[in-house]
């Protein structure tokens, strides 16, 4: 019984000492007071995936980076390639659009070699994140802005199996 006892105090003390905060070394502090202040980031939010953002420009407006060719978009499964963006037409403004939210696009669909499949000849609306759309599109336009316009070459696993990898042309008009 001791013997339990024993074990079960030594788990708890464990336990205990793992869910407790490291202590920064005592020179941390001071660097932190000697670092140039930083943008405020978004907090974390659980079970959210990594997500490639923009990369940073000096002309972007705080908090909205600008994309650039060669910028990534995680494909979020294992053996399958990120979205890529092939060439940027435009940078938009405002916050990423996120899941939930009704999004408008102009596109066009193409083969990886250009061969034009769907010439998009009117807007798409979709509600991201739903399932309405390709899942491709649903990682896409989460992180696109109003007036982001761009070529992505999206692996097939994302897109239309049986078609292989497709570019599309897109541009995010409107958000509600």
């Amino acid at each position: 019984m001791k013997l339990n006892l024993i074990a079960a105090a030594l788990l708890a003390a464990a336990a205990a000492s793992c869910a407790q905060e490291p202590t920064p070394p005592a020179d941390s502090a001071q660097e932190k007071q000697t670092q140039a202040p930083q943008e405020p980031t978004a907090p974390a939010q659980p079970n959210a995936q990594p997500t490639a953002q923009p990369t940073g420009a000096a002309t972007a407006p705080a908090g909205s980076p600008n994309w650039a060719v060669g910028d990534t978009i995680p494909s979020g499964l294992p053996g399958v390639p990120d979205i890529k963006i092939l060439e940027v037409r435009g940078n938009g403004t405002g916050p990423a659009c996120g899941t939930g939210k009704s999004a408008t696009l102009a596109y066009k669909a193409m083969k990886a070699n250009g061969e034009v499949l769907d010439p998009g000849s009117r807007p798409f609306t979709f509600n991201v994140g739903s399932g309405q759309a390709i899942v491709g599109w649903d990682k896409v336009v989460s992180r696109m802005r109003v007036g982001d316009s761009f070529i992505i070459l999206m692996p097939e696993a994302l897109a239309y199996r049986g078609r292989g990898d497709l570019k599309f042309e897109m541009e995010l008009l409107s958000v509600k």
